[in-house]
């Protein structure tokens, strides 16, 4: 049964998962060869179509919420529609475009979708749409808007945002005798601090360090000290030849292999299913996308507290940003009222007052006013969140957005992940992963290039 959405409050928006792997796609499309029409308003009524990813009705309900309000003021009748979500959504998207169709009208859209899309002119340029109307980019986490960004065309308009940070359990440190670290803390302190609160007797970890493929976490580590993933064109992979970033992928190493102070199989079948071992309190410390704390609600409040990740050698603290866009289609012909919905989704009202709802849907608001108001804020109150967002904001990095979409990541993970889990050395990982992805980028068309 279908959530009744009227009646979203702040408290249920503040009680929202904040997932980061919740996407919402709206359906609009049409291509703006004919220029934009300059209204903030539709002139007579018209209706569109928003297609994302099914969630929970909490989530879903929140968005129908927010595209209610978004109708109102637009005079535009926004309608969302979903379907399972993963590979086949996407395979579903490019097979409307192949036959000539557009199956809605903006489409939830994620990095490694987005240049494949929009190399083959599945998605509407916005970048015309946000000129012409004077929208601030400057308001935007820069990272993100970037991220749906390439040969200066903007394929998406981010609808949530958020990145890596670093969660810690503060019971268990306080059990430990141990301190919690400061936002300026090291590779070291990391070491360290996990070695005194890592337990198996038990069955307790000092660390997870969650999504560890070398474009999250593992990057993170590399440019942390210093080093570099991929050369500033994204068309070469250097880590395996950058002694820094080695450097940076041997501490993670290490921290399975040489302190051991990550979870041993005993612990991980100890977690029920849909859950985590911080979430279960058998781990001190978990870095991982920021969207995850809003599913520790069962630690208690206040024994939660957030920081970016650690400085590495060099004094380089980075974490990667990342989050999810909608996209109008080129295929409909719906281009202008869709981007009214967008547009009014991301003013004030759209995000902080009526059509707060879309806010049940977000690891992270995409605008940094969003992000810092009481509505979202509140949920961080009493944790240093301020740390973590100016990493984002100053040092957010989300390089591997390829053209190649999930090719790329298929041949550069797997040799790392060996070496991850100790079956082959961490140099010889990320030269065959190096190596593998190098001969990807060398059948890369000419004109994908940057």
């Amino acid at each position: 049964m279908e959530r009744n959405s009227r009646g979203i409050t702040r408290r249920t928006v503040l009680a929202g998962t904040g997932s980061g792997s919740v996407a919402l796609a709206m359906a609009a499309c049409g291509t703006p060869n004919a220029q934009p029409t300059g209204e903030t308003k539709s002139a007579a009524p018209k209706e569109i179509t928003l297609l994302k990813p099914v969630n929970t009705e909490q989530v879903d309900g929140g968005w129908r919420s927010a595209l209610e309000a978004a109708s109102k003021a637009t005079n535009v009748k926004a309608t969302l529609v979903t379907e399972p979500g993963g590979v086949p959504f996407w395979d579903k998207r490019q097979a409307e475009f192949a036959a000539g169709s557009a199956g809605s009208d903006v489409t939830y859209n994620q990095n490694n979708w987005v240049l494949i899309g929009g190399l083959k002119n599945m998605f509407v340029d916005h970048l015309p749409y946000m000129t012409r109307d004077k929208i601030n980019q400057g308001e935007y986490i820069k990272i993100e808007l970037d991220s749906w960004k390439w040969k200066n065309k903007q394929w998406g308009i981010p609808f949530q945002s958020g990145g890596e940070a670093v969660m810690l359990n503060k019971q268990i440190f306080q059990e430990k005798g141990v301190p919690l670290p400061t936002a300026n803390w090291t590779y070291d302190d990391l070491v360290q601090i996990t070695q005194r609160l890592h337990d198996p007797a038990n069955n307790q970890a000092g660390l997870i360090v969650g999504q560890n493929g070398i474009q999250y976490m593992a990057g993170t580590f590399m440019r942390n000290f210093g080093g570099k993933v991929l050369n500033d064109a994204r068309n070469k992979a250097v880590y395996a030849d950058d002694a820094a970033a080695t450097r940076g992928a041997e501490m993670n190493v290490d921290l399975h292999q040489k302190y051991k102070v990550t979870p041993t199989p005993a612990m991980m079948a100890l977690v029920p299913s849909g859950s985590s071992l911080f979430r279960q309190k058998r781990a001190a410390i978990q870095i991982d996308y920021i969207g995850y704390i809003a599913a520790v609600a069962d630690l208690g409040a206040g024994n939660v507290e957030v920081l970016p990740p650690p400085k590495g050698p060099t004094g380089v603290q980075s974490a990667r940003v990342v989050g999810n866009a909608w996209s109008i289609l080129t295929l409909s012909k719906n281009a202008d009222p869709s981007w009214l919905v967008l547009k009014w989704l991301h003013t004030k009202e759209g995000l902080l007052g009526a059509g707060a709802g879309q806010l049940l849907g977000m690891g992270w608001p995409p605008i940094v006013y969003a992000g810092e108001a009481p509505i979202w804020a509140e949920r961080f109150k009493g944790t240093r969140i301020a740390d973590v967002t100016k990493v984002w904001s100053t040092a957010g990095h989300n390089q591997v957005v390829l053209p190649e979409g999930d090719l790329a990541l298929q041949e550069m993970n797997p040799p790392w992940t060996r070496a991850l889990n100790g079956e082959i050395g961490v140099r010889e990982g990320l030269r065959e992963s190096q190596d593998k992805v190098n001969v990807l980028f060398g059948k890369r068309p000419k004109d994908w290039e940057m």
